[in-house]
């Protein structure tokens, strides 16, 4: 199958990836949006988005496929509750 043709189709899927920071997570993000997937990264960290430590998810999927929610507790029931809302 050609990669290039799966990567603009959406597949329906929307997925919610916790540490997609970390080198797994680039991965599973990365397999995702070949699939035509829409992924949700949630973070709690205090920089901008254009800071060195988003780096790694700038490349993961393409323009659109990708949100980020920036969470202040990720213990809260409602704020996870929320992020995980359209999951599938």
């Amino acid at each position: 199958m050609n990669d290039n043709a799966a990567r603009n189709s959406y597949s329906g899927i929307q997925a919610t990836i916790f540490g997609g920071t970390s080198p797994l997570g680039s991965v599973l993000g990365g397999m995702l949006t070949r699939m035509g997937s829409s992924n949700i990264y949630p973070y709690r960290s205090l920089g901008s988005l254009w800071d060195d430590r988003f780096k790694e998810l700038k490349t993961t999927a393409d323009l659109g496929y990708k949100t980020y929610m920036r969470l202040t507790d990720f213990t809260s029931e409602r704020e996870v509750g929320y992020t995980l809302k359209e999951s599938t």
